[in-house]
């Protein structure tokens, strides 16, 4: 059995409609359960947080909740990954998560450099959570993010040759792999 992961998306401040995304995802039998803070302030992130690992870890306890916060928050007005992670693992959940909010291309590491983003995970690990790097990734960053050294990378647009919407290529994947692995 392979896990699966579901990214019920990013979120407006509605607690209650990310509750039910993030129950019904687990429901779906996603064993992953990622959700994106797309606004600002610590007490409402709080509140979906919360909300969110409720809605999985009451009834599966076994299953992972991912909270994803994103490199360029200050150009979308959200909150700081690093405002997230003591809130992420005061509630409950497993996973910090940085990505990028806007979608134009530009990579996580446009918005944080590997220092940045070491000191991020390090912090993770000592709150005892997970951390997961994704945002325009490319074949160059595979260095630097085994440097970085997160539990999770997010690859989509590498293994869809740049263009996250296409389909996922057999040969880009073993190529990932192979990089991460040497």
């Amino acid at each position: 059995k392979k896990p699966v992961s579901a990214a019920i998306g990013d979120f407006p401040y509605k607690p209650g409609g990310a509750a039910l995304a993030a129950y019904g995802a687990a429901c779906a039998g996603a064993d992953y359960v990622k959700i994106g803070l797309a606004f600002a302030g610590k007490d409402r992130a709080r509140d979906v947080i919360a909300a969110v690992t409720k809605a999985v870890k009451d009834e599966f306890p076994e299953k992972f909740v991912v909270i994803a916060g994103y490199s360029d928050y200050e150009r979308m007005g959200s909150i700081s990954p690093f405002e997230i992670a003591p809130l992420t693992a005061a509630c409950g959940a497993d996973y910090v998560m940085v990505d990028t909010g806007i979608k134009d291309g530009r990579s996580t590491f446009s918005f944080m450099d590997e220092a940045t983003l070491i000191r991020f995970t390090e912090g993770n690990r000592a709150l005892g959570l997970g951390t997961a790097l994704a945002g325009s990734l490319v074949f160059a960053d595979i260095d630097a993010l085994k440097r970085i050294n997160p539990e999770i990378i997010g690859v989509r647009g590498m293994v869809c040759g740049g263009d996250r919407n296409a389909t996922i290529r057999e040969d880009l994947v073993k190529t990932a792999l192979a990089k991460i692995r040497s």
